[in-house]
């Protein structure tokens, strides 16, 4: 894929003297590192790696940033680098990284697919070639083996009640998260990301977490966005709890709201 940078300074070329983006171009256009490092061990510079994946055409290194991860994606041939901060989960196919970057990019990447979704238009896929992680350092043989991962999922349905149909473009954005502290931000445990494609609601969801984590004295919700072009269009705006104190894990209907205008 080429970069998105490399892009806007191809178009911009007929218009714009070379001279004039020479400074642009020092300053955004050089990698940070020579293309001769290696990224699997040397793309995260001096902070520590998280996680590396190398697939049909980028480099992604998840590093561990001094207030959050940071997904690094870096074109194959160097030119183009994109730093996101994202948050790790744990998804039936292993860990998975997402974030949106400051242009509302959306990224996300796990041990198959890393996916691109730009604002209006439909996903970008590539399939991830290789996949390697940081491990923890002096380890201690004593330590007991982790448990393997036994994922249970929440399931259901976003719907609204007005008749109004949904452009191509839409994007139905489903998170599981825990609610139990009010004073502090909600806990994302899985995150879906559906785009619409044309089709209307009602639309399925599967939202994957671990039970082994889950403690039955907390609260854990289920909450569903619509955007169109990356704007909000439509909400939920009541708890739909799920999981824990009786209630389901299935067949569960997030009713979204539509955002009224100016809002």
């Amino acid at each position: 894929m080429r970069s998105l940078l490399v892009s806007a300074l191809l178009m911009l070329g007929a218009a714009v003297p070379l001279a004039g983006l020479a400074t642009a171009q020092e300053t955004e256009m050089q990698p940070l590192e020579p293309l001769t490092i290696d990224f699997e061990t040397q793309g995260c510079g001096r902070f520590k790696q998280e996680a590396y994946y190398r697939t049909e055409f980028q480099f992604v290194n998840v590093c561990r940033g001094e207030a959050s991860l940071i997904m690094v994606v870096t074109d194959n041939d160097g030119l183009g680098r994109e730093r996101i901060p994202v948050e790790k989960q744990v998804t039936a196919n292993g860990l998975r990284f997402t974030g949106t970057s400051d242009r509302n990019i959306q990224y996300g990447i796990d041990n198959q697919t890393l996916t691109i979704l730009f604002p209006g238009q439909q996903p970008y896929r590539e399939q991830v070639t290789k996949v390697s992680f940081t491990p923890l350092a002096n380890p201690k043989s004593t330590d007991p083996a982790p448990k393997p991962m036994s994922m249970a999922a929440v399931t259901g349905t976003v719907v609204y009640r007005q008749r109004i149909a949904l452009p191509p473009n839409a994007v139905v954005k489903v998170r599981l998260q825990d609610v139990s502290r009010a004073d502090a931000p909600a806990i994302l445990l899985d995150e879906q990301i559906i785009p619409t494609n044309g089709k209307q609601v009602p639309f399925a969801f599967t939202l994957n977490y671990d039970p082994n984590q889950i403690k039955p004295n907390h609260a854990y919700a289920v909450s569903a966005q619509i955007l169109i072009d990356g704007n909000l269009r439509w909400i939920s705006t009541t708890r739909n709890s799920v999981i824990t104190n009786g209630n389901p894990t299935s067949n569960v209907t997030v009713m979204v709201n539509q955002v009224r205008a100016g809002n």
